[in-house]
């Protein structure tokens, strides 16, 4: 069996190949380090396309799982290195994720222990921008991109933001502020310079909104993202019990938690640190209020796991908040 796998990697490799030069005209060559990758992403607007590669890819990297550690699998660590790679920076541009964020949960651990440092060290968490466009790194992030890339990063940060949080809180004003985006977009194809400075506009007003919210009135930045994403994923949720939660309480006790756990150099980002991160941020939710409903335990886990995949994927305001540098 171990023999069939080896012949089958190969295949496997080839399609992924195949699909990246016929659907997106990417080839390893354009890969070569984060900032090409970051070039090649943005041939991946379509969703469909987007499937299609995470398709191709998981079949490439269950394929690799099952042939590790033999030699012939060694070979082919450095493509899924790159090609995990561009997978994180798809996720991340286009936040097709739950929370916007990336996780390689779905990764073999074979896998994951030969990729992991490649795909989330620190110096890939220093140039990829934070989720949410009111995190007090985005506009420096943005900022360090060519005009394609902070246009592309600017539009799916806005979209995110739009259909996350003002479409459930105000449909009329996602309406608007949704058209005004497309607009944009559909009056200046290729205007990148055009559309950074059109989207001025809409991103001072969403976070004008923000500031103006009462509910998050003396929370850190930090602490309104961690309080948006309890609002919307365990507020609504009937299988998570929340009237004995303070969210403002919750949410300064799982920043500070993250940061805890994050800044301590045995932490790594692998999968065993992502775990044991979301098991400390189940026991503060539960320690604030935030009980299991009747349906058990496992939605709340869910929530206490996205919120450490946010966590780990946006790490450098978190760490910030350890030394003390607090955004307000």
């Amino acid at each position: 069996m171990a023999l069939n796998y080896r012949d089958a990697l190969e295949p496997a490799a080839e399609e992924v190949r195949r699909y990246l030069r016929e659907y997106a005209g990417v080839i390893d060559a354009d890969l070569v380090d984060f900032a090409a990758v970051r070039s090649a992403a943005l041939a991946f607007d379509d969703e469909t396309t987007r499937l299609g590669f995470d398709q191709v890819l998981h079949e490439f990297l269950a394929t690799l799982e099952r042939v590790l550690p033999h030699e012939r699998g060694l070979d082919y660590v450095g493509e899924a290195r790159r090609w995990g790679l561009l997978q994180k920076r798809i996720r991340t541009l286009h936040r097709d994720a739950a929370g916007g964020s990336f996780t390689m949960r779905m990764y073999g651990r074979k896998v994951r222990s030969l990729v992991a440092e490649y795909l989330e060290g620190p110096e890939i968490d220093q140039v990829i921008a934070p989720v949410s466009l009111a995190s007090p790194l985005f506009d420096e992030k943005v900022r360090a991109m060519p005009a394609r890339e902070a246009a592309a990063e600017m539009g799916h940060a806005l979209r995110f933001h739009l259909e996350e949080r003002v479409k459930r809180e105000d449909p009329e004003k996602y309406a608007r502020l949704s058209q005004r985006l497309e607009e944009i977009l559909r009056e200046m194809p290729g205007r990148f310079e055009d559309q950074i400075q059109e989207f001025g506009p809409l991103f001072e007003q969403v976070r004008r909104e923000t500031e103006e919210d009462p509910r998050l009135a003396g929370l850190t930045r930090l602490e309104q993202v961690v309080y948006r994403l309890l609002d919307r994923d365990a507020v609504e949720n009937p299988d998570i019990g929340t009237s004995r939660a303070d969210l403002r309480t919750i949410a300064e006790a799982v920043c500070e938690t993250a940061a805890l756990i994050m800044g301590k150099k045995s932490y790594q980002s692998q999968d065993q640190d992502i775990t044991l991160l979301a098991g400390e941020i189940e026991t503060a939710l539960l320690h604030h209020g935030m009980l299991p409903g009747d349906s058990g335990w496992d939605p709340l886990s869910a929530l206490a796991q996205g919120l450490a995949a946010y966590a780990n994927s946006n790490q450098e305001p978190f760490r910030a908040r350890l030394r003390g540098e607090w955004a307000e």
